[in-house]
């Protein structure tokens, strides 16, 4: 008599195909992701950005700006680094502590890199985009 519990985990030759075809499809997409780039000029520097869309492109461009060169980030960073929350996460790098600290990542994300974008609107920076 066939055992229960084996007979039922029988393997279809379809099932098979699905598996290949939706890994098919997870990699063409992420391979996909990023169909525009942007790059920032400002202060006699240059950040560079990627994302799906104009927009999201020229707001990385300005997360990176933001987490390398402007000075409120700067020193909110230095300010929570010095806290107990900062030695408690181990002091991470700029780069690192808007992942451990979430008043750090919206100050990059929204506060900051919408003030940099507002720069190429009023000609203070100069960003230029490629989609394709």
């Amino acid at each position: 008599m066939p055992n229960q519990a084996t007979s039922s985990w029988r393997f279809h030759p379809g099932f098979f195909l699905s598996l290949t075809l939706l890994l098919g499809v997870l990699i063409a997409c992420s391979r996909s992701s990023s169909s525009c780039s942007a790059t920032l000029n400002y202060d006699g520097k240059t950040y560079t950005g990627a994302g799906k869309s104009q927009d999201d492109a020229e707001h990385f461009a300005c997360n990176k700006y933001c987490r390398e060169d402007d000075p409120e980030y700067d020193a909110m960073y230095r300010i929570w680094l010095d806290s107990a929350a900062g030695r408690a996460a181990g002091r991470p790098s700029k780069e690192e502590a808007i992942f451990k600290e979430k008043r750090l990542m919206d100050y990059v994300t929204v506060t900051c890199a919408n003030k940099c974008v507002g720069w190429a609107k009023d000609g203070k920076a100069k960003i230029e985009t490629k989609c394709g």
